[in-house]
């Protein structure tokens, strides 16, 4: 798997999300987040202390280490996935919650994923062994698209609301190209990740859907959002940080075979959440 092309591609592929993210969120959307502090608090918590946490003691536990360890960590530390407000809009969430949440993960995610990195038993991090590599690709291709977003939709909506339709589409394009490009030349090597590497995914993916009990939220509209936002990671991001890396395609295979088994378990969990309650989902 060229390296070049495949980070080119995650670049562009977070670019295009984090623009799409930046132009439907709002500063009033981030005020009535704000006035559900215990809600907020929790979930940050949920999603950038205790799901990476649990990754680690998972490697360590089961004896992880190497690529496979890496990219399980990495995978774990970065929340506010792109398709996240989706599967909430499916799972009938709470979509100002979701989205507004979304945002502020995305945002903390950018501490994170360095953070979390260096737990990790791998001694190949980043590029000449420190993590500026990985600051410098996330504030390139993560905040400054979501700033830009949220500018033009505070000044320039109805440009804002164009270039969300654009972006969304060449960030879908993007994600099959990138998928389908990086299976197909990895998917023989699926079979060498252990079965205690997809047991951890499947471990990590249950803990990431247990949030719909995070404390602090009202309905079960909002409980089904905080769970489908904190269950898809933001993996264009771990892939980023993944292809920076000493190993950057065992890396990114472990985080694409996590994708597998993240989207296999938020789909099935749609199926009781939508039968929890047929009726349009209020905001809580």
């Amino acid at each position: 798997m060229g390296s070049a092309p495949v980070t080119l591609g995650l670049v562009l592929l977070l670019v295009a999300t984090m623009l799409t993210l930046g132009t439907a969120l709002t500063a009033e959307g981030f005020t009535v987040l704000l006035r559900r502090p215990r809600a907020l608090v929790a979930a940050a918590a949920v999603n950038v202390v205790v799901v990476p946490a649990v990754a680690v003691a998972l490697v360590n536990g089961l004896e992880l280490d190497g690529p496979l360890a890496y990219g399980i960590v990495l995978a774990a530390a970065a929340p506010g996935g792109g398709t996240g407000t989706l599967l909430a809009y499916h799972a009938r969430g709470d979509l100002p919650l979701g989205v507004s949440l979304q945002g502020a993960l995305a945002l903390l995610g950018l501490l994170a994923v360095p953070a979390w990195s260096l737990a990790a038993p791998y001694d190949g991090a980043a590029i000449g062994g420190t993590t500026t590599a990985q600051v410098i690709a996330m504030l390139i291709a993560q905040l400054i698209p979501i700033a830009t977003g949220m500018w033009l939709r505070a000044r320039r909506p109805t440009l804002a609301e164009r270039v969300q339709k654009v972006s969304r589409k060449v960030a879908d394009v993007l994600l099959v190209t990138m998928t389908v490009y990086i299976l197909a030349t990895t998917a023989t090597q699926l079979t060498t990740i252990p079965a205690a590497g997809f047991a951890t995914f499947v471990l990590l993916s249950l803990v990431c859907l247990a949030a719909y009990a995070t404390p602090g939220l009202a309905t079960p509209a909002a409980r089904r959002a905080v769970a489908m936002t904190t269950t898809v990671r933001n993996l264009s991001l771990a892939l980023l940080v993944a292809g920076l890396s000493a190993d950057a395609a065992r890396v990114s295979l472990t985080v694409l075979a996590y994708a597998l088994v993240m989207y296999a378990a938020s789909g099935l969990a749609l199926i009781p959440m939508r039968r929890s309650n047929r009726l349009p989902a209020r905001t809580s």
